[in-house]
């Protein structure tokens, strides 16, 4: 049976020369980089080079603007909280903005800050999962000091307005004469780096997330850009690395895994969104016409447009998510028939069932097991109809998809489908 593999929304294999490049530093370079003997020199030499690779893919002015993290959860992490707390200590601000369909790391970091004291507006978004510019400006107030909004969305693919929010705020910030304090913007671009051009003087952004394992690098490994002169408290104390902002002995390997992953999109990005653009379009098109076919109902979700090249997110009418097949009760879900097919998508998040007993759950009846399934925040957001989100595929495509396996993908789709309708 073959592999194919349609969820690089989720990660991504490490790229064979990402590979070779952080090898040496698990065997013979193994050096503390912040030791003065030559091993150890190696080795901070080994952190600077990619810290500037890093640095020349985003565009930013200097290297040190770069902080190795450990991935993108912390880097949001960092940005959301290290930017509320400063700004409270030293302006009294405690109100930032973000999206209601933001990645769950913005989200549950928004609800930790509020359970500390801080204000938090969720924005809506159109049918398009996008936020709207004025929405954001109606929401500033004085005591707004940070903003953030993602650059792409990870379930539907959708791009957000990020440099246009960025201006905005600007502008209102500077209307204030006396005081013009700085409301800072933040972008996690985990889902958009390697897709499509993301340099932070075009975005505007005061802070910019990056997590490696979505573009070909390891797990483990991310970045968070912090322009010059932004005000962020550290969160993890120690040492003095990345230049006093995060105390921890530095993982040499894999900072050199992702400045080899950001000089390869540097050097190969148009080449890789041309590619991605044309495997999904492919691939909508063969399901468009098993749809057509069979007389299936579908609507592909997100911005038609303004969206990234790989990720195709598609709902089909009246499918459920968890449709019970057998006398047993067992719950087989869309994708977890096309699993059994050979093909790894996700639901998207588009469907969370809550059975947390598998006992259980095989006891409810078929109705009771519908009514466990809900609706993802993001498609709720978009109010994609129940009939349709309930039936939702997210399918990302790679730089290594091939036309034999995206045809094999839409095949086992058109069986699943036949198999729940």
């Amino acid at each position: 049976m073959p592999r194919v593999y349609l969820d690089f929304n989720a990660t991504t294999p490490v790229e064979p020369a990402v590979v070779q490049a952080l090898l040496p530093y698990l065997g013979g370079q193994f050096g503390n980089a912040s030791s003065s003997y030559p091993l150890g020199q190696q080795a901070k030499e080994a952190v600077v080079n990619a810290r500037a690779q890093v640095a020349s893919m985003l565009g930013a002015h200097v290297p040190g603007e770069v902080v190795f993290l450990s991935g993108g959860t912390e880097s949001i992490n960092y940005a959301l909280k290290g930017a509320a707390m400063a700004a409270r200590r030293s302006s009294g601000r405690t109100h930032l903005i973000t999206s209601c369909v933001e990645h769950v790391a913005v989200l549950e970091t928004c609800k930790w800050l509020q359970t500390q004291g801080f204000q938090v507006t969720y924005l809506p978004v159109d049918r398009y999962g996008c936020v709207r510019v004025q929405d954001v400006l109606d929401a500033l107030t004085p005591q707004t000091m940070l903003v953030s909004v993602m650059l792409a969305n990870n379930e539907v693919g959708s791009l957000q307005p990020v440099a246009e929010i960025s201006r905005a705020v600007q502008r209102y910030a500077q209307q204030d004469e006396d005081s013009r304090l700085p409301i800072l913007v933040h972008t996690d671009a985990s889902q958009a780096v390697g897709k499509v051009r993301v340099k932070v003087d075009e975005l505007g952004v005061d802070l910019l997330t990056v997590a490696g394992h979505k573009l070909y690098a390891p797990k483990g490994v991310g970045a968070l850009y912090v322009r010059a002169g932004t005000e962020v408290d550290t969160l993890i104390h120690g040492a003095s690395q990345e230049n006093g902002r995060r105390g921890g002995t530095e993982n040499v390997a894999l900072d050199v895994a992702l400045g080899q992953a950001c000089e390869l999109v540097e050097k190969n990005l148009h080449a890789y969104a041309v590619t991605m653009q044309e495997s999904k379009m492919f691939l909508l098109e063969q399901i468009q016409k098993h749809c057509s076919l069979s007389n299936v109902g579908y609507q592909v979700n997100g911005h038609p447009e303004q969206a990234l090249p790989n990720t195709l997110s598609i709902s089909f009418e009246n499918i459920s998510a968890t449709r019970l097949l057998d006398r047993e009760y067992l719950s087989l879900s869309l994708f977890m028939l096309i699993e059994a097919d050979g093909v790894y998508a996700s639901a998207g998040s588009a469907c969370h069932s809550h059975k947390h007993d598998d006992n259980d759950s095989k006891k409810k009846s078929p109705e009771d097991q519908e009514e466990s399934v809900t609706v993802s925040h993001v498609l709720a957001a978009m109010h994609v109809p129940r009939e349709f989100a309930r039936g939702t595929l997210r399918l990302s495509v790679g730089r290594s998809s091939t036309q034999e396996e995206l045809l094999h993908a839409a095949n086992s789709i058109h069986k699943a489908i036949q198999q729940l309708v």
